[in-house]
């Protein structure tokens, strides 16, 4: 049914697979575009309770896929993609009344982090990385990276989201956003089925409580995050920082 990921159901759990390993299940539009009809017929169906998503290969998500140079400031419109594809995703794993875990089998990059941090649970693998590399492109953090992280991780966050970085399983454990394990899928499974069995309209309305708490402002920061964006794809530093990426040279900034 789609191409570019890989649904595998089990009663009212549903494993949600990224599959292209050999781009390191970048989200480019079109596993974007799968992706978000894939959730929408999930959270429509009554009978599911727990989504898990995970990566086909070596990684997770190396996030946003990076293939096409720009001819000049703003031929990349990055606040419509973020509307119209990135933020759709979001929502419908931040505010699904289902539950969803994140199985981290190894690098997790850019909006692939958010797509980690938005579920509810992740198990993360040994070896795992994480990776915040927007400014390296010239661009901030998006895909509600920074509201998610502020709020679930504290001032251990800002450095990350300010000049980017990467840290360890151990290190994002630490911050208590996974838990490591030596089989995250498996381990993820796990849980899922003792969620199922259990009182689930609670958890359903636990995270409900937890959106009110935590993430009830979540559409109007989306909206800023899209706009700021917007404006960073129509600057050169933005261009120097994608060509550079394409180039594999050192960029140029001149932060203007």
């Amino acid at each position: 049914m789609y191409r570019y990921i890989l649904i595998d159901d089990r009663d009212s759990v549903t494993i949600f697979t990224l599959n292209r390993p050999e781009r390191l299940n970048a989200l480019g539009p079109e596993l974007r575009a799968e992706l978000l009809d894939a959730l929408r017929k999930f959270n429509n169906d009554a009978k599911k309770r727990v989504g898990i998503i995970t990566g086909s290969g070596k990684a997770f998500s190396a996030g946003a896929e990076i293939s096409t140079k720009p001819s000049g400031p703003g031929t990349i419109n990055l606040e419509d993609e973020l509307r119209n594809s990135f933020h759709l995703i979001l929502k419908e794993i931040r505010f699904s009344d289902k539950l969803f875990i994140a199985a981290i089998n190894g690098v997790a990059a850019g909006a692939g982090i958010s797509l980690a941090v938005a579920c509810d649970f992740a198990f993360v693998s040994r070896n795992a990385r994480f990776v915040l590399a927007f400014q390296n492109l010239g661009i901030a953090p998006d895909t509600g990276l920074t509201l998610m992280m502020a709020r679930l991780v504290g001032a251990r966050a800002l450095r990350y989201l300010l000049i980017g970085g990467e840290f360890t399983a151990e290190e994002a454990e630490a911050m208590g956003l996974v838990k490591v394990v030596d089989d995250p899928l498996g381990e993820a499974l796990k849980f899922a089925n003792e969620i199922v069995q259990g009182p689930f309209r609670a958890y359903s309305y636990g995270k409900r409580l937890i959106n009110e708490a935590l993430f009830k402002d979540l559409d109007q920061f989306l909206a800023v995050e899209a706009r700021l964006q917007g404006e960073l794809g129509n600057t050169h530093d933005f261009v120097e920082g994608v060509s550079a990426f394409l180039e594999k040279r050192r960029p140029r900034f001149t932060g203007s």
